[in-house]
């Protein structure tokens, strides 16, 4: 895979990890989800976030 294919990546993991914390706050401030799957929600999208930075910042 070449250089340019992974930045795309690393940006779509962290625009992922954006999206889940983002739509599971939203979720919790609504009451549609129960407290219990904000927390692995908000796990996901930390770890996606955390891949998403880590790749990006390896490459420079």
């Amino acid at each position: 895979m070449n250089a340019r294919a992974k930045a795309k990546i690393s940006e779509l993991l962290v625009i992922l990890g954006t999206v889940l914390f983002v739509g599971g706050a939203m979720c919790h401030m609504r009451g549609a989800l129960p407290a219990e799957h904000i927390s692995g929600i908000g796990a996901l999208a930390l770890i996606f976030m955390g891949v998403g930075a880590g790749t990006t910042k390896a490459k420079q």
